[in-house]
């Protein structure tokens, strides 16, 4: 077998989508409702040394526009981003009613962003979303296993 032909073989192997069960994607989130995924680069292949994995859930008013909730995802993006740090996934849902008013507001987006980043960035990371107005509410976890 020529190098040609092996090479070849390679990159058809390459190109063969690695097609992953649906349960292994699907979060909690997925019962609150319909959800958009928006673009994120393409994940880099190791975090930086010391991240740790992390998911922001946050939620905004139901009448902020789009376009607002777009710049809102990423300015977290590029904020974890300009810290050596990996977003994974960003998730956001339909409009979702409230269990309860949050600042006289009965209607919201959730958003889920998956992420890794330095734990010494992470009260940083909430002191930005807490200046944010547009956001009712948020909470970071770290994600264990």
């Amino acid at each position: 077998m020529t190098e040609e032909s092996r090479s070849g073989d390679t990159l058809e192997e390459q190109e063969t989508p690695v097609e992953t069960p649906e349960s292994a994607v699907v979060t909690e989130v997925r019962d609150l409702a319909e959800e958009t995924t928006a673009p994120v680069a393409p994940v880099k292949a190791e975090p930086a040394k010391g991240s740790r994995s992390y998911e922001l859930i946050f939620v905004v008013d139901a009448g902020l526009a789009k376009e607002e909730l777009d710049r809102i995802t990423e300015k977290l993006q590029n904020f974890i981003e300009t810290r050596q740090g990996i977003v994974q996934n960003i998730r956001v849902s339909d409009t979702r009613r409230l269990s309860y008013p949050i600042k006289k507001r009965t209607h919201g987006v959730y958003g889920v962003v998956n992420f890794w980043l330095r734990p010494d960035q992470i009260t940083e990371l909430e002191r930005l979303i807490a200046l944010d107005d547009r956001i009712l509410r948020h909470l970071v976890i770290q994600v264990v296993g």
